[in-house]
C-alpha cells in the first residue's frame, strides 16, 4: 500500500518522515503548507518533533524565549519563566524533511491522508467564533527580545511573539487590531506596526465531524485546529502524525479484516475527538478568567456548549480498543 497525503505542513511531513521509518511509500501531489504568521514551539512540542523524525529536533534560527508576560484578567503584567523557540510563517515546517511530490496518479492501491473529508459527508464544526488578525512589528524594547506578551483587553485579547532581533508579529483576537492596541495597556507601548496582514483568519478551535473512514484519515490544520492562545498547535499536528501513522501501519497489515480496518480508524476519530474535548475544557479556564465582559462569557458559554457537543459524541462511540507504544497499536487487554 502507498499513502497520498495533502499539505506540506507539519502533520504531513512528521506524518511522511513516520511512514518512510517504518517501510510505509508516502507522497504529495501538488503540496500546500497551511501556516499562521508565527509560532512558538515549548519543549514538549520540541520532544514531539524529535519522535517523528528518529532523532532530537534541533530547531534552527528563530527566537529562543526565556519568559512569558502576562496581563490577564484586569490584572497587572505578571512575568513567569518560559523555554520556548519562536519562527515565523513556514519556517518550522521548512526545518522538517520535505514530503516526495508526485505528479502521475499512484498505481495500486492507495490510502490517503487528507486535510479535508471531501465526499465523506463530514462538515466542520466550530466552536464559536473569534476572528484574528496579524502584523508584523517592530520591538521597541531591546530588553525583551526574549520575552513573548499576551495581554487581555475588553473584547479580545493581542499576543505579541518575537521571531526575530527587533521584529517580531502581533496578533489580535477578537477585534480589528488597530482598535485593540488602542485599548492596550502594556504591548501598545512596546510594538510599531510595519505591516498588517489584510485577510481575517478564524481562532475559534475547529475540527472535522468526521476523521477518518475506509481508505482514508484527515490529518492537519485544516481537519482539526486548536485555539493559539492554548500555543499547542505544532504539538497536536505532531501528535496527529504520530497516531495516523501507527493507524495506517495498523491498516496496511494483511491480517486484519475488514472490521478490525474499520475499528483502527474509528480509534483515531475518536483519539482526536477526546483531544479536542480536553482542549475546550482548557481553553475555557483562560477565557473565564480573561474578563467580565459579555464577549468573554460569550466565549466561555461557546466553549461549553462545544465541549458538552464532544462528549455526546464519545458518548455514542464504543470505549478506546487500542494503546499507542511507540508507533504501534496494540488491542488494550480487556477485563475479565
Amino acid at each position: 500500500m502507498q499513502v497520498l497525503l495533502q499539505g506540506d505542513g507539519i502533520a504531513s511531513r512528521c506524518c511522511a518522515n513516520l511512514l518512510a521509518r517504518i517501510g510505509i511509500p508516502a507522497f504529495s501531489r501538488a503540496p500546500q503548507a497551511t501556516s499562521g504568521p508565527a509560532v512558538m514551539l515549548g519543549e514538549a512540542a520540541i520532544r514531539l518533533l524529535g519522535d517523528c523524525l528518529g532523532r532530537p529536533f534541533e530547531p534552527m534560527g528563530g527566537m529562543r524565549i526565556s519568559r512569558r508576560i502576562v496581563a490577564w484578567g484586569g490584572r497587572g503584567a505578571v512575568s513567569v519563566p518560559h523555554s520556548g523557540v519562536t519562527f515565523g510563517a513556514g519556517e518550522l515546517s521548512r526545518q522538517l524533511p520535505p514530503v516526495q511530490s508526485i505528479k502521475e496518479p499512484l498505481a495500486g492501491e492507495v490510502f490517503s491522508v487528507r486535510s479535508d473529508a471531501a465526499g465523506a459527508n463530514a462538515a466542520l464544526k466550530y466552536f464559536g467564533r473569534r476572528s484574528g488578525s496579524a502584523a508584523l512589528v517592530r520591538l521597541l524594547r531591546a530588553d525583551e527580545n526574549d520575552a513573548c506578551w499576551i495581554e487581555a483587553l475588553d473584547h479580545g485579547w493581542l499576543f505579541l511573539i518575537p521571531t526575530s532581533l527587533g521584529g517580531g508579529w502581533l496578533l489580535g483576537v477578537g477585534g480589528e487590531l488597530p482598535e485593540l492596541v488602542c485599548q492596550s495597556r502594556y504591548i501598545s507601548q512596546r510594538v510599531e506596526i510595519i505591516s498588517q496582514k489584510r485577510e481575517i483568519f478564524e481562532t475559534a478551535p475547529r475540527m472535522l465531524t468526521q476523521l477518518s473512514g475506509p481508505g482514508w484519515l484527515a490529518c492537519g490544520a485544516n481537519a482539526i485546529a486548536f485555539d493559539p492562545l492554548c500555543g499547542d498547535g505544532a504539538g497536536q499536528a505532531a501528535r496527529e502524525a504520530i497516531l495516523g501513522a501507527a493507524v495506517i501501519q495498523a491498516v496496511t497489515e494483511r491480517r486484519q479484516s475488514r472490521y478490525e480496518q474499520a475499528a483502527v480508524l474509528l480509534h483515531y476519530h475518536s483519539m482526536l475527538l477526546a483531544s479536542m474535548r480536553r482542549h475546550l475544557r482548557i481553553c475555557a479556564q483562560f477565557y473565564h478568567t480573561g474578563g467580565k465582559t459579555g464577549w468573554w462569557r460569550e466565549q466561555v458559554e461557546t466553549l461549553a456548549a462545544g465541549f458538552e457537543w464532544c462528549t455526546e459524541r464519545l458518548a455514542e462511540l464504543s470505549e478506546p480498543q487500542y494503546e499507542l507504544h511507540g508507533l504501534r497499536l496494540y488491542p488494550r487487554a480487556r477485563a475479565a
